[in-house]
């Protein structure tokens, strides 16, 4: 029996993708990461923070460095986990992949940087659903991935062709098309080189939008006078 995306991950590759990119999280990378470039140009201050998919926390560690805000982490990989709570006391981890968060409160802020496009296409409105359980009413979500003109399916290099794919597509949409989501930004650019730009290639293409989470505000009130 095929094991669904969240399995691999969860089981085995999660590991290898940390023991691949471990080096490269780094302050390098958190110069040109646009979660943190989004924080900033907003001007954000955020009290409790959750991200989906956090690697080791070192987004989170340095949010909590910034903000003085309580942030935890949701992430697959043990290996991960260990090297951040060794290295980033401040950073909460709980172990758990994104369609099925054990967590049971909610935050101003979320964080879902490069998990959508993994995610198996049987779970991703159920992903969808556990990200908005666990946002508060007003509060905010910061989702960074791949954003072609066109949703693509690709072969994931890293495992044997045919197993496990990278799931391109527009998911900012899927929130917003809630009716219970507001656009604040979208910024545009390169996954090779993280940075934004005007034309990168399709396949290369990623968006990270900030949407603002409104249960009754964005809707418009009509009333119905009845005759006498």
């Amino acid at each position: 029996m095929k094991q669904s995306q969240e399995q691999v991950i969860f089981e085995y590759e999660g590991d290898n993708w940390f023991e691949r990119n471990k080096t490269a999280l780094n302050d390098d990378h958190l110069r040109r990461d646009q979660p943190l470039l989004l924080l900033d140009l907003y001007h954000l201050q955020p009290q409790k923070v959750l991200e989906v998919g956090c690697s080791n926390g070192y987004r989170l560690a340095e949010i909590a460095e910034r903000y003085h805000c309580r942030v935890v982490g949701v992430e697959p990989s043990s290996a991960a986990i260990a090297d951040g709570r060794e290295r980033f006391p401040n950073v909460e981890f709980v172990q758990g992949v994104a369609n099925a968060i054990p967590l049971h409160e909610t935050f101003d802020l979320i964080i879902v940087n490069f998990v959508f496009s993994l995610v198996d296409r049987a779970r991703i409105l159920q992903t969808v659903g556990e990200i908005d359980r666990l946002l508060a009413d007003g509060g905010l979500l910061i989702m960074g991935d791949f954003f072609p003109a066109t949703p693509q399916k690709v072969d994931y290099h890293h495992l044997p062709q045919g197993e496990f794919f990278t799931f391109k597509q527009d998911y900012g949409a899927v929130f917003l098309a809630s009716g219970i989501y507001h656009p604040i930004s979208l910024l545009t650019g390169s996954h090779g080189s993280l940075t934004l730009s005007v034309e990168p290639q399709e396949q290369e293409r990623i968006g990270t939008w900030l949407l603002r989470k409104s249960l009754n505000d964005l809707y418009t009130r009509r009333q119905f006078v009845t005759g006498s």
